[in-house]
């Protein structure tokens, strides 16, 4: 079903998903790798993102470490590359990563300002700054590459009105944009609205913000096409091609209240984002801070190897993640579900790469097996 709605084209998706597949993320992983090993040896200090290379080594970006962790495909650490650094090489603050375009890893280090991309060796390709050199633009929060390496991104959120009835909770902005390979922009995809922040104190007294637990949000995705942008207000998106046009598409998800489970979990991964040192702060003060009446439709917007977007539907720190499968043009082709729920860093044609906490508040780099039916 189709509408014109202020010049821009509705779609209405929802007899779309009843009748496609679903495909079966299998419940025992393909690997599970913990970030120290049972030698006590670190694989990792706190991965932030990482890659499945089409040989089966993985690289994992650890911003505990700020370097690059080469791993083979059993696990096990063959390099570590790059080190905390204003210098070539050196990072501040991984705070993104993840696969752009064939054999290749994108980092984000908000420190610096500064884009690197990493080559299948592990090696460092290129560093370079977003938004580029005499470019005005909004700094990036969330980045988004397409399977043949176009990127998108989301801006750090702008603080907007608080909420009427606790201060502590803000509204935010955010701005979309389409980058070049050398960080300038391509594409302004204008202004949205982009949920909810808490404000927070750290131990030593510094002032900062975090997403408010089971919050509203936005995401963009990044196609070879067009970039998608899910709504922080509804359950839909928006799809913007490279010529400006537009289409807004409502997707068939249920909208409920949050149970004190979901939102205990969605607190422990919040606090789980945060340096270990941070992390009892965070959840002391978020105690304070009440449920959202709805979930959020959208928590996140992943695209695949094959150039389809992954629509999670799920809160974080959910027990298991639910996802709709979407294709360019917004038509649902499939449903999906993780049976743990993961940090999800990438899906390839036939895996879903991430990481989850254990009890022991000890890290795993997780690989799984997709069954696409």
């Amino acid at each position: 079903m189709r509408a014109r709605l202020c010049g821009i084209l509705l779609t209405l998706s929802f007899s779309d998903a009843a009748a496609q597949a679903t495909w079966v993320v299998e419940r025992a992983p393909i690997l599970d790798v913990s970030g120290v090993s049972s030698s006590g040896a670190v694989t990792f200090a706190n991965a932030t993102g990482g890659t499945r290379l089409s040989d089966g080594r993985l690289l994992i970006a650890d911003r505990g470490e700020n370097s690059i962790r080469v791993l083979d495909a059993t696990g096990k650490l063959l390099q570590s590359v790059g080190r905390t650094g204003d210098g070539p090489g050196e990072f501040r603050s991984m705070l993104w990563a993840g696969r752009c375009g064939a054999d290749s890893l994108l980092i984000w280090d908000l420190g610096r300002r500064q884009a690197t991309m990493i080559g299948s060796s592990g090696a460092i390709v290129r560093q370079f700054p977003v938004p580029a050199t005499g470019d005005s633009a909004q700094s990036p929060f969330q980045f988004s590459c397409s399977p043949r390496g176009a990127i998108a991104y989301r801006s750090a959120p702008r603080r907007g009105a608080p909420h009427p009835q606790n201060p502590n909770i803000m509204g935010v902005t955010a701005a979309a944009y389409r980058i070049r390979s050398d960080g300038s922009i391509a594409q302004r995809l204008g202004e949205v609205p982009a949920g909810e922040v808490v404000t927070m104190v750290s131990p030593n007294g510094g002032r900062g913000a975090v997403p408010r637990p089971l919050g509203r949000t936005s995401s963009v995705a990044s196609l070879d096409d067009a970039v998608i942008i899910s709504s922080a207000d509804s359950a839909s998106v928006t799809i913007v091609r490279g010529d400006g046009r537009a289409s807004h598409h409502a997707l068939p998800i249920s909208l409920r209240a949050p149970t004190r489970a979901e939102f205990d979990e969605a607190v422990q991964a919040t606090a789980s984002m945060a340096p270990p040192q941070m992390r009892q702060a965070v959840v002391q003060q978020m105690a304070v801070i009440p449920p959202p009446e709805r979930l959020p439709p959208i928590s996140g917007l992943s695209v695949d190897s094959e150039g389809l977007v992954w629509v999670q539907t799920t809160p974080p720190g959910a027990a298991t993640l639910d996802f709709l499968v979407m294709q360019a043009d917004g038509r649902i082709v499939a449903r999906a579900q993780v049976p743990r729920g993961i940090t999800l860093f990438e899906i390839g044609r036939d895996y879903l790469l991430g990481s989850y906490t254990d009890a022991g508040d000890e890290q795993h780099i997780v690989l799984y097996r997709l069954r696409r039916q």
